[in-house]
């Protein structure tokens, strides 16, 4: 099992107590409470993403594991379009699915970190940090002899497979395509 997994469950049996004790003392309200709901939604949800990705949580890794926090992210934050009303019935009525994604991945970009709510900043509180342009550059001036590769194109794969979850895609392609 993925060592973040464990860690989100061990959150999650936390979370659990705290919430018992919370309605022994008839204190069911406030930011403590909140927090406890919502670190029990996230992580029953992500459990529960797993089948869709083939897998049984005991059998995840935490690129698995940070795949489902990033989905469950965007899947929250686009619930948060339509509450926030930032997207309504009328202005994404007749759109294809194609379309009505990107119109839902384009507002979401557009609003940034503005675009949150608690499940959203615990769901991020379990993501690694995200590598950085120079550490990526560090890494590809260090490791990658270009000269090498039958395309440069290959240096990414090799980036993501040294930082995994943690790096950018578009990122380390537009950095590569630099190098071009």
């Amino acid at each position: 099992m993925s060592d973040l997994l464990k860690q989100m469950k061990d959150d999650l049996h936390k979370a659990m107590k705290r919430e018992v004790e919370m309605r022994k003392n008839d204190t069911c309200s406030g930011t403590m409470y909140e927090v406890a709901i919502a670190v029990k939604d996230l992580v029953r949800s992500v459990i529960s993403m797993f089948p869709e990705i083939g897998l049984k949580p005991d059998k995840a890794n935490d690129d698995d594991t940070i795949q489902l926090l990033k989905k469950y992210i965007i899947g929250e934050k686009t619930r948060l379009l339509y509450i926030d009303k930032h997207l309504t019935e009328d202005m994404v009525k007749g759109l294809s699915a194609k379309d009505l994604n990107k119109v839902t991945k384009k507002t979401i970009a557009k609003l940034g970190n503005g675009l949150t709510n608690m499940r959203i900043s615990i769901a991020g509180s379990y993501l690694p940090k995200e590598i950085g342009e120079a550490e990526i550059i560090d890494w590809i001036t260090s490791n990658v002899d270009f000269s090498k590769l039958n395309n440069k194109m290959q240096a990414i794969g090799m980036v993501k497979k040294e930082f995994g979850q943690a790096v950018n895609p578009v990122l380390v392609k537009n950095i590569v395509e630099s190098w071009m």
